[in-house]
């Protein structure tokens, strides 16, 4: 028995080393995304598989999350990188909104897309935001960034909480309460067009704009939005530009996480942008060194930072 558990010993030590001396994997990096179907699950799956096919002895796995649930993430040591929209890194480095205390700890990688708002609405009397009042309002799956922007825009046209009947679904079940008139309105921040923006509308689900005053309002309050515009004729039945905001959807890090493991999945994210463009074309067409900074407004990990001073965009 013991001369068996010694060898046994001994070939898990001999195959720990081939393993080592072939070049396999040493290092493992979460990618906290969103829920199954959102635009951050695609993402994430997207860069965990450009990452892993750099070979760069980093094993990259994406997993479910939502903007504030990625934030906590990072900050409990439950993934290494997450996607987050604008909004809700400023609330949780102010410790404001769902966020009790600052998330001190949270650093960013880089920036990935622009987010204008969707404003989705179902049935005839929902003309403004405005209407939303009494109504039956989907503000997405607990720890997703869309109730961050889902109040601020509420708000702004001096809705509360206790003013609407809040529904939570993820974004395929939302997708489908909207349709089939369960809830009637919904803030989607993604690309545009959208697949599924597209096939809501085309299932009698309308888009509206947010009147300019009240967006002028929201981006002098919350300057990390933007103004936007969904062109006209982005989508069928909507011949005008829709007038919104737009949020940034960023790549977090926490300042737990090496340098190493940071500046190789940045460096193949970069150096991959091409193929990042062309698998998943919808979020990654202005991604790229010159939009790599857009939204920063916080500490920069020093993995991301060494490869922006050695590619000469931060000097």
């Amino acid at each position: 028995m013991i001369r068996k558990t010694v060898k046994n010993v001994c070939a898990a030590a001999a195959f720990l080393g081939l393993t080592a001396s072939a070049g396999l994997a040493v290092d493992f990096a979460r990618i906290g995304t969103s829920s199954v179907g959102g635009g951050f699950y695609l993402i994430g799956n997207t860069i965990a598989q450009i990452g892993n096919a750099a070979k760069n002895d980093v094993n990259y796995t994406a997993v479910t999350g939502g903007s504030t649930k990625n934030v906590n993430g990072l900050a409990k040591g439950d993934m290494e990188f997450g996607m987050c929209q604008s909004a809700t890194v400023d609330e949780a480095l102010n410790g404001s909104g769902p966020f009790k205390a600052p998330m001190k700890s949270i650093r960013f990688v880089a920036a990935i897309y622009p987010m204008p708002c969707h404003v989705l609405v179902s049935g005839e009397d929902m003309k403004s935001v405005a209407d939303f009042r009494g109504k039956r309002i989907d503000y997405g799956a607990i720890g997703q960034g869309i109730e961050t922007y889902t109040r601020i825009i509420l708000n702004a046209y001096g809705i509360k909480d206790e003013d609407v009947t809040i529904n939570r679904y993820g974004k395929t079940e939302s997708a489908e309460a909207l349709k089939t008139g369960e809830v009637q309105g919904n803030f989607w921040t993604t690309t545009a067009p959208n697949a599924q923006v597209t096939d809501m509308i085309a299932g009698g689900v309308r888009l509206l704009s947010i009147d300019d005053d009240k967006r002028q309002q929201i981006v002098k309050e919350h300057p990390y939005f933007a103004l936007a515009t969904i062109p006209g004729g982005t989508y069928d039945k909507h011949p005008d530009d829709v007038n919104t905001i737009a949020a940034i959807g960023v790549l977090l890090s926490d300042e737990k996480v090496s340098e190493d493991v940071v500046y190789k999945t940045v460096k193949a994210m970069f150096e991959g942008q091409e193929e990042l463009k062309k698998r998943l074309p919808a979020y990654f067409s202005n991604f790229g060194r010159e939009h790599a900074l857009d939204g920063c407004a916080m500490e920069i990990h020093p993995g991301a930072l060494k490869y922006y001073k050695e590619i000469g965009l931060i000097k």
